[in-house]
């Protein structure tokens, strides 16, 4: 039976992070940048302590691009797009998004990862669906987070949304490395803690979600659960 499938992005289908490595490839020859840059590792930390939260701090990172104008900003995230899918992705990637499309299945993207990051990876990997964090072009300010950061909570209640408009339909499949998703993944039918953190191992063996190694070329949940309904 046809699904919906979820990836998130960072250190899920990608081995590291996306936004903050873009944000210094994008300014590594601005000695500015360089002056300012234990600023912005002051306000990340700041956030670890709560006292402000994600979107704030990836407006902060932001405004360290606007100098390049948002079509040199789309066009660098472009290129970057198809660098990460070229080497930044697990191994076992290419054959779970396979495995997936010849099911008949509809494939989402899920991340907090910029919409100028996750809309031309998502392109290039196939899938057809994106729900990230927005971003708008600001006159006098440059760019800015359109809405709220799309992480955790936020990330949750979009993906909700989509299942209440009929846009995401069940049976639902969804792949995180991170604690960040547990909600996600219990709300899902099929929870896969994929390369997860130590925290979230933790929560998946205590709820039973399905955990995967996409370094390897794996067998998927997917594929075992339709024999087993079979």
């Amino acid at each position: 039976m046809p699904e919906t499938a979820i990836f998130d992005l960072d250190r899920t289908l990608t081995r590291q992070p996306t936004w903050t490595r873009f944000v210094f490839r994008m300014n590594r020859h601005r000695p500015v940048f360089w002056v300012i840059a234990p600023l912005l590792l002051l306000k990340a930390v700041s956030y670890k302590l709560g006292m402000t939260d994600r979107t704030n701090v990836k407006n902060r990172f932001m405004r360290t691009l606007s100098w390049a104008g948002e079509a040199k900003i789309r066009e660098e995230a472009s290129d970057f797009a198809v660098d990460e899918v070229k080497k930044g992705l697990r191994a076992g990637v290419a054959r779970v998004i396979r495995e997936h499309r010849e099911a008949g299945d509809r494939l989402y993207l899920a991340t907090a990862a910029s919409d100028f990051i996750a809309e031309p990876i998502a392109h290039l990997l196939e899938i057809e669906g994106v729900i990230c964090t927005n971003t708008a072009w600001v006159d006098g300010i440059g760019l800015q987070v359109d809405g709220l950061n799309c992480y955790g909570p936020e990330k949750l209640a979009r993906v909700r949304q989509a299942l209440d408009r009929g846009e995401i339909s069940r049976p639902l499949t969804v792949y995180s490395d991170h604690v960040s998703d547990l909600q996600l993944l219990l709300l899902a039918d099929r929870g896969v803690a994929a390369n997860p953190s130590a925290r979230l191992r933790r929560e998946a063996v205590a709820h039973g979600l399905a955990i995967m190694d996409l370094d390897r070329d794996p067998i998927t949940v997917p594929q075992q659960a339709r024999q087993e309904e079979g």
